[in-house]
């Protein structure tokens, strides 16, 4: 702790504090409790230990109070919230944010390079949530990967407390309030802020992410601020394993020329989504982050696992109908052959074989001559009917052929008896 900066108070205001957050090149942030509303919140306020006279800190301060003024008119799910905006007697003005838990996006590239699917999604979250900002009249100015917080919720953007207006001035004098490794150029040579400088300061940001370098290295405020100025970036989308396009979207939002830079902060972030999104199968398996390989092999297994199921389903499906079909022919009865098929060949009708029976027909007594021809035996065999194959307009030759016996085939006599018939009577 610097000698000149004061120990942490046990309250600031109506908040107990808690501890210490963290500690910009401006201010310092503590973590709070709201007893009245039972909550968390975070407390920040400027340093004690810097060496502005009095009339510059009363200008940083009267700027501060305008600008969280404007902040609070600022409504977007990844903006840190400001809650509150007191000033204390020993301690000067502070401003009280919502508490956002999680960590910040520096301390996540320590860990490695940020997989494309992630970046993709801050690039939009915080390109939005800036937009927004700056469509209400506020510039951030001071956008790093440690003002970016990345909570089970989403990514947010903090440090609007003392943010600035469009065209508000800060000399050097003054103090500059940016991070030389994320200002734009405009910024570091003449002191200007706007909406593309936040664009410069996001494009910088996400290549940091995405590579795990600085866009601009140095070991000094002043090797930075000349690289900015006069170098530009090298491509990473060859080494980070992402589409080409990763690399045009990231050289235009760092373009030196502001007019040149894409239209808004929103459109640039949406644009290297984009381009991430494209190349993501494809990186994969080159972009060496131990999270990113361990949900790959996880898609994998389950990939595996589903297929492998399948396989099994339509081989079990396919084992199901082989075994109904031999049940069924099993059961079928046999099928006939060609001569099984075919019909018995019914037995010849003869011209006298009884046919179906008829409406009875009313008796006519038989003339005298019949009845001697017939004997006394003509009672006890009566003729048979006559086949109803007959047609009844047969020719009158055809009427008198000479009938077949149906029993013998024999050709019967005039008087309707066979020669066997009449020799069984000759012999009895």
């Amino acid at each position: 702790m610097d000698a000149r900066e004061l120990p942490l108070p046990s309250r600031i205001g109506r908040y107990r504090i808690e501890r210490l957050l963290g500690r910009g090149a401006m201010g310092r942030v503590l973590l709070g409790r709201d007893a009245v509303l039972d909550r968390d919140v975070a407390v920040k306020l400027l340093r004690d230990d810097l060496s502005l006279d009095p009339e510059q800190h009363r200008a940083l301060v009267d700027r501060m109070r305008h600008e969280a003024k404007a902040c609070a008119r600022v409504s977007h799910p990844n903006i840190v919230t400001l809650f509150d905006m007191g000033e204390d007697a020993q301690l000067g003005l502070y401003l009280v944010f919502e508490y956002a838990a999680g960590t910040t996006l520096k301390e996540r590239i320590a860990r490695g390079p940020l997989p494309p699917v992630l970046a993709g999604r801050i690039a939009r979250e915080i390109g939005g949530a800036l937009s927004t900002a700056h469509t209400s009249g506020v510039l951030h100015r001071d956008v790093k990967p440690e003002n970016i917080i990345l909570t089970e919720h989403g990514s947010k953007v903090a440090d609007f407390g003392i943010a600035r207006v469009p065209n508000s001035t800060l000399t050097r004098d003054g103090g500059l309030l940016g991070t030389p490794a994320y200002s734009a150029p405009e910024s570091i040579a003449h002191g200007e802020f706007s909406p593309q400088s936040d664009q410069f300061s996001l494009a910088a940001t996400l290549y940091e992410a995405l590579s795990q370098r600085r866009a601009f290295p140095g070991d000094d405020a002043v090797t930075v601020a000349n690289g900015i100025q006069a170098d530009e970036p090298p491509p990473i989308a060859r080494a980070c394993g992402l589409d080409p396009h990763v690399d045009g979207v990231l050289a235009r939002g760092l373009s030196k020329n502001p007019a040149a830079r894409f239209a808004s902060v929103g459109e640039f972030g949406d644009a290297l989504a984009e381009a991430l999104e494209r190349g993501t199968r494809g990186a994969m398996t080159t972009i060496p982050d131990v999270q990113h390989r361990l949900a790959e092999r996880s898609g994998g297994s389950t990939r595996s696992f589903a297929g492998g199921v399948a396989v099994g389903a339509l081989l079990g499906v396919a084992a199901l109908e082989l075994t109904n079909g031999l049940r069924e022919r099993e059961t079928a009865p046999p099928v006939p052959t060609r001569a099984e098929a075919a019909p018995a060949k019914a037995p010849p009708v003869a011209w006298l074989a009884p046919g179906p029976r008829e409406r009875p027909r009313a008796a006519t007594p038989p003339s005298s001559k019949h009845a001697a021809l017939a004997g006394p035996n003509a009672s006890a065999h009566p003729p048979p009917a006559v086949s109803a194959n007959t047609s009844s307009s047969a020719t009158p030759s055809e009427t008198h052929e000479a009938p077949v016996d149906a029993g013998t085939n024999e050709v019967l006599d005039a008087g309707g008896t066979s020669e066997h018939a009449s020799e069984h009577a000759d012999g009895g």
